[in-house]
């Protein structure tokens, strides 16, 4: 109780001069009148507004369609994402990157770790080419487990390592 009753009064006895004080806050600047010029600087502020208004306004329909574009396209993306973290699984599974000298980058998978989740069907999906794209493979079967037919060896094309 004693505790409140001290700034209670200190409160009490500060109000009287916090009162007294004569602060009166600055006037408002008085607008200018219309028959008065408007200074070249409010000019030139104007102007700007209008044309970055006019732009905004000509350019609003093609963002919001390029936003509409990227969230479908992002929607369509997130199941892979989702896909490719399960397939990472824990990052203490792996061994730090390794630059190769050709300037692949290889991340190992440590010997010890367990074996790794199985590849999702999303990520699969987007992983196999569509029929019509490459000539040389004929239909996929329709089973996940089946390998991916081989293209033809060219001996030019090989490096002897």
């Amino acid at each position: 109780m004693r505790n409140l009753l001290v700034p209670a009064i200190l409160c009490a006895l500060m109000a009287p001069a916090a009162v007294a004080q004569d602060y009166e806050p600055p006037l408002a600047d008085e607008p200018p009148s219309e028959d008065m010029p408007a200074p070249e600087s409010d000019m030139l502020e104007r102007g700007l507004e209008n044309f970055m208004r006019n732009l905004l306004d000509r350019a609003e329909p093609h963002l919001d369609r390029l936003g509409r574009d990227l969230g479908d396209t992002l929607g369509a993306v997130a199941p892979v994402f989702e896909d490719i973290g399960k397939l990472m699984d824990d990052v203490r599974n792996y061994q730090a990157p390794e630059r190769l000298e050709n300037g692949d980058i290889l991340i190992r998978r440590r010997a010890d770790a367990p074996p790794p989740p199985p590849v999702g069907d999303a990520l699969r999906d987007m992983l196999r080419p569509a029929p019509g794209d490459d000539p040389r493979l004929d239909p996929l079967p329709d089973t996940p487990d089946a390998p991916l037919p081989l293209p033809e060896r060219d001996p030019e094309n090989e490096i002897e390592l």
